[in-house]
């Protein structure tokens, strides 16, 4: 079992070192958060516009 408080990627604080994201996976989040941020701004467009109702009178 190595000894994680002298192995050279154990940082001061308890955490592990993680590697950099690869830029595959990058991309992939950055078009996800694209779809997701256009859903939402949809969702509040629909919302303003009295499309879809938040209260019911």
């Amino acid at each position: 079992m190595p000894d994680d408080e002298n192995s050279p990627y154990s940082r001061p604080d308890g955490h592990r070192y993680e590697a950099p994201e690869s830029d595959e996976e990058r991309s992939s989040k950055s078009w996800s958060y694209l779809v997701l941020g256009l859903v939402v701004l949809g969702l509040m467009v629909l919302i303003a516009t009295g499309v879809v109702p938040i209260f019911s009178f």
